[in-house]
């Protein structure tokens, strides 16, 4: 038996669908601009002495939010390296116990560094601290960090919720077939 209704299930689904779309679209958009901007500033520099003075700099900080926003696609398509000689070893109920443990220690990873590059996101921007050449507020670049593991503590939630339910539901099978 399932705790939301089909309508709440809809319409997470369409949410979560949607925030899929985002991420990757965002991932997709900014590398292809920051391969664009690197393209047209190599040309300018070489080829008629004129580089964009700040196009390294944008694109260093463009590739901080694809590698943060794009960890949270990993985790949704479980793209992440991970070694499986141990689950491997395991029984199915051992591999689901392992799977939802490291959910756990990587949640628990996750807060803290949500917390900490929060804090430090906020003191960047109370100094008023700008890009070198870009003037740019630093605090911007900085933000990457705990939108990127909000995110991926979402997509975390998502699949320890999927380890969890995938266990309940085999419990509700049981018991349907004693019946």
């Amino acid at each position: 038996m399932s705790d939301t209704t089909p309508a709440d299930r809809g319409l997470l689904a369409r949410a979560d669908r949607m925030l899929s779309w985002v991420e990757t679209t965002f991932v997709g958009g900014a590398l292809a601009f920051a391969s664009l901007l690197l393209f047209v500033n190599v040309v300018l520099r070489y080829w008629f002495l004129a580089p964009i003075s700040w196009a390294e700099e944008l694109t260093l900080y463009i590739m901080v939010w694809i590698v943060f926003v794009g960890s949270s696609v990993a985790i949704r398509t479980r793209g992440h390296i991970a070694i499986d000689l141990l689950p491997l070893a395991l029984s199915p109920a051992g591999q689901r116990r392992l799977a939802i443990f490291i959910a756990l220690t990587v949640l628990a990873f996750l807060a803290v560094f949500f917390h900490y590059s929060l804090e430090h996101t906020l003191r960047v921007r109370g100094s008023g601290q700008v890009a070198p050449v870009m003037q740019a507020p630093m605090w911007l670049a900085y933000l990457a960090m705990p939108a990127g593991s909000a995110l991926m503590i979402l997509r975390t939630c998502q699949m320890l919720w999927r380890l969890v339910r995938e266990r309940v539901h085999e419990r509700e099978f049981a018991m349907d077939l004693q019946d």
